[in-house]
Order: structure tokens, then C-alpha cells, then sequence
């Protein structure tokens, strides 16, 4: 009896490796051809289905997987997707839409494997390009490659005064747009070639209530019914990347800029430079950089922006106005409603820089207009991140990255359309208070100078006046952070400052009488 139990736990044991094998063959390579160019990733079959290793197709489609929880959530990011993978389920979800693969994506050997077949439409979305899995007499291939679109895809963005909408392209393409009853936006795309799957996969029920993408002989059409009314929009072509970009203006933000002052300098409305607004930046729960010592940002520039108050408020021909005085959280909306409320003629916004190079050191002084270089741009970036937190955009932890082509998330477009009018406005002026206060600086402060630069500071560019962002120096330089602590640099620092402001005034209030007197 013994021996008849021992025979059949073997012939079961047998059958079980058996069925094994079939079910799970051993790995080998299948093609991956991208644009021409072969490669080879792991391949295995699972229950008569063809599996292929995401982990090694991830690198070649220049995407980042992030393993949360090891054996358990995968995530992966491309520059206009990002998908998650729950391991053993088959529901993967990409961007805000949920897809079934049908089958189970796998964890083998410490790599990610996805069902080749089910998978194809989903690569379609995540790269532009137009993706293919054949499998014919056991060749299996994945073919990648430019196809024929040149209509590839839709980024939709919310800002804080519109919806930024734009249509990526290979090449610059005519077009038509314009709006239909029921508040759809049209465009039309000559000899445009659309990616439908990967276009419709933008539907967003958060903007729009319907979005429609149509191919017809000698043209791409995508039609897009938006929740709000339009009212006010913009449309244009970029070249750099090629793309169609169209802002639809929020209306309550527009209507809520100052109107445009005529009288000429632009030197406030009394032709007097009397009114200075002093911005100490972050404040409150936003703490800005930390140093290594544990300095923070914020208490830094309050104790800078009240040096400097006290010795503008000693001379009596300036009127002096802080948008905080104390540690508080103020919103760069508040900061921008206290300089405006008070006609302000020179608003000058205080801040410590910070880099993850230690060694970096110096000051700079920023005007607002389009970043030049990455260096101000990565600046820009740090301190607009406070905005972004605080209109709920970006989580309080994270630190603020690209867009899909490289530029700075707050190279805003439509902040650009909708502040074009203050930027060239006091763009001469601003940048001419910014010289002042480099050679009153590179005169009083015996640090390194980083000189004067420009980029999109929020915080400037709701100011109607002539504006400046200083940093200070770098707080994440252990040596420069113990400088800025001390009481003899930050009155250096506001001293500089304040040189600056009489110069300034000295310069364009005369500038203003001799216009005055020549008429």
C-alpha cells in the first residue's frame, strides 16, 4: 500500500513539473526594433503567452521604473506618460485611464514581464512613435518605429489663470482653429497624420466633457468640448519643438490685472519713486531652502527685508510697505495684491539660493523676463515651486522637474500670453534697477558675484511695477551659510539695497522732469 501511495505522489510530482515546463518555457531574446536600430530583450511564455521583460524595454524607450514596494507596485515614467503595475493583476493604470491586459504582468528573475500582445496598444500611448508585436512561425518581433504620424499628441495643463492645450508634431503643419456651437474647440491640421489611440487617450473629465480626434483626406481634425465657457483665447505656432499651443483664458484672472498706466517713464503714477515694496520670500509652513546647518531661507530674508526697512523708513522721502513682517505664510497672490493695492514703484523680492553642488557660491540679481541659460531657469524653478504647492499642484515634498520638452515647468506659456503686457511694461526698468543693484553689491560685498540674469519668477510677474528678485547668496554652502547668519553681512546686503533705490530714484525722477519740461 505503501509503495502504491509512494508510485502515484511520484507520477504526480512528474506531472507537475510537466506542466510546469509547458506552462513556463525558458527565457530567450525577441527583436526590438526601434527606428531601424535592432535590439534584444527577454522574452518568456507563460500559459501559451508570449511575455516580454518591461524592465529591459523601459530602457529602451527611455522611460525610469520605480519599484515602490519591492515584488509588488512597479511605476513607470516617460516624459508624457506613467504607468502602474500592480504584480499578478492584469489592470495597469496610465495617466488617469485604466487599461486590462488580460493577462497577469509577471515578476520573474527580479524583472517586470508584460503580456507582449495585450501590451502593443498601450505602447502606443506612452511613444509617439506607431508600435507593432507580430509573432509569426515563432518569430516573435516588436517593431517601434516614426510610422506615419506626424500628429503624435495632446498635452493638456492646467495653470492658475487658464488651460495651456498643445499639439505635439514631428514637423510644422498649417492649421485652422476656431470654435463651434456647444463650446467645442476645433483644429484642423493640414496633412497632419494623427496618432488617434494615443490622442484620445488624453480625455480628461476634469477640462472637457468630450474629446473627438478624426482623420479625413488631407487633414488631421481634433475637436475638444471644454466644461468652462471660452471666452478669451490664444493660438499659435511653435517651432522648437513643432507644435500647435492654444491658451483658453480664465476670465476672473484676466480681468483682475491692473489696468495699464499711459503716463511715460514708468516710474509710478506721480512720476515719483516713492513707494517701495519689500518681499521677504517664503515665510510661515514654506521654509524654502535649508542649509546644512539647519538654517532656513525664510528667516534669513525677513531678517535682510528688515534691515533694509528700517533704513528706508529713516529716510522720510520713501514710504516703505513689507508683504510679511513676521514669520507667516503669504501666498505669492498676496504678496502681488499688497504691491499693486499700494501703487508700489519699486517691489524687491529678498531670497537665499541653494544648489545640491555644495561648493556653489555668490549672489545673483534676477529680472523678470524668459530664462536664459539653465542655471536660472533651475533657480526660477526652486522658488516658483512654493506656487505650485500652494494652488495644489505639487505635493509639499516633491521638488518641481521639466515638461515634455526640457524647459522649466514654469516657463509658463500662458503666463507668458497673459503678463506679456507687464514684462515689456517695466522689462527696461527692472532690468536697469537690477545693474544698480550689481554694482552697489559687487562695491559692499566682498562675496563671489553671479551678476544679474533673468527668469520667470510667479512672484514678479503679477507686480506692476519695476521688480527685482536678489538672491542673497547660497544657504546650502556651509561657508556662505554662516555668512549670511551674520548680522554684518545682511546689513551689507540691505545697504547695497538701499544705495540701489536712491540711485534709481535719482535717475528716473529726473529722467521724468526733463521729459516734463521738454514738452
Amino acid at each position: 500500500m505503501n509503495m502504491m501511495l509512494r508510485t502515484i505522489a511520484l507520477l504526480a510530482l512528474a506531472y507537475l513539473v510537466l506542466v510546469a515546463a509547458v506552462a513556463t518555457a525558458a527565457p530567450a531574446k525577441v527583436e526590438v526594433v526601434i527606428n531601424g536600430n535592432t535590439e534584444q530583450v527577454t522574452a518568456i511564455e507563460r500559459h501559451g503567452i508570449s511575455y516580454l521583460s518591461f524592465s529591459e524595454l523601459a530602457e529602451l524607450i527611455e522611460g525610469t521604473l520605480d519599484w515602490q514596494t519591492v515584488g509588488h507596485t512597479v511605476s513607470f515614467t516617460a516624459p508624457s506618460a506613467r504607468l502602474r503595475f500592480l504584480i499578478g493583476s492584469p489592470w495597469v493604470t496610465l495617466n488617469d485611464s485604466v487599461y486590462n491586459l488580460t493577462h497577469a504582468v509577471e515578476l520573474v528573475d527580479g524583472k517586470l514581464f508584460v503580456p507582449a500582445e495585450t501590451f502593443t496598444p498601450v505602447l502606443n500611448i506612452i511613444t509617439p512613435q506607431q508600435t507593432s508585436w507580430t509573432d509569426v512561425r515563432g518569430n516573435p518581433r516588436l517593431q517601434i518605429d516614426d510610422g506615419p504620424y506626424n500628429v503624435t499628441d495632446l498635452v493638456v495643463s492646467a495653470k492658475a489663470n487658464g488651460l495651456l492645450l498643445e499639439i505635439l508634431l514631428t514637423t510644422t503643419l498649417k492649421y485652422d482653429a476656431f470654435l463651434s456651437d456647444g463650446n467645442y474647440l476645433n483644429v484642423s491640421i493640414r496633412d497632419g497624420v494623427l496618432n488617434r489611440n494615443r490622442i484620445l487617450s488624453r480625455r480628461d473629465k476634469r477640462w472637457m466633457y468630450d474629446l473627438n480626434a478624426h482623420q479625413v483626406a488631407g487633414a488631421a481634425q481634433i475637436s475638444i468640448r471644454l466644461r468652462d465657457t471660452i471666452q478669451e483665447w490664444h493660438h499659435r505656432v511653435l517651432y522648437d519643438p513643432p507644435r500647435i499651443q492654444i491658451s483658453v483664458v480664465d476670465k476672473s484672472y484676466a480681468d483682475s490685472l491692473p489696468a495699464p498706466v499711459d503716463s511715460q517713464p514708468n516710474v509710478g503714477p506721480d512720476d515719483k519713486i516713492d513707494v517701495i515694496v519689500i518681499d521677504p520670500g517664503h515665510g510661515g509652513k514654506q521654509y524654502g531652502a535649508i542649509g546644512p546647518g539647519g538654517t532656513r531661507e525664510k528667516d534669513i530674508a525677513l531678517e535682510i527685508a528688515q534691515r533694509l526697512a528700517r533704513l528706508i523708513r529713516k529716510d522720510r522721502q520713501f514710504k516703505v510697505i513689507m508683504t510679511r513682517d513676521r514669520d507667516e505664510t503669504v501666498s505669492l497672490e498676496q504678496r502681488a495684491k499688497v504691491a499693486n493695492d499700494a501703487g508700489c514703484d519699486l517691489f524687491i523680492s529678498i531670497h537665499a539660493n541653494s544648489s545640491p553642488k555644495r561648493s556653489v557660491r555668490g549672489w545673483n540679481v534676477f529680472f523678470l523676463a524668459p530664462a536664459r541659460n539653465d542655471s536660472a531657469r533651475a533657480v526660477a524653478q526652486f522658488e516658483n515651486s512654493a506656487f505650485l504647492r500652494e494652488q495644489g499642484e505639487l505635493p509639499a515634498e516633491t521638488e518641481p522637474s521639466t515638461d515634455d520638452e526640457g524647459r522649466s515647468l514654469f516657463d509658463d506659456p500662458i503666463l507668458g500670453i497673459l503678463n506679456e503686457m507687464i514684462m515689456t511694461e517695466f522689462q527696461t526698468e527692472s532690468h536697469d534697477f537690477a545693474m544698480m543693484c550689481d554694482k552697489s553689491f559687487r562695491r559692499g560685498i566682498r562675496t563671489t558675484a553671479r551678476g544679474v540674469d533673468q527668469a520667470g519668477f510667479f512672484v514678479l510677474n503679477r507686480v506692476y511695477a519695476p521688480s527685482v528678485l536678489v538672491e542673497t547668496g547660497f544657504i546650502s554652502n556651509r561657508d556662505e551659510e554662516r555668512l549670511l547668519k551674520t548680522a554684518e553681512y545682511q546689513q551689507a546686503v540691505a545697504d547695497a539695497l538701499y544705495d540701489s533705490i536712491q540711485r534709481f530714484k535719482e535717475k528716473y525722477e529726473r529722467y521724468a522732469e526733463e521729459t516734463v519740461g521738454g514738452m
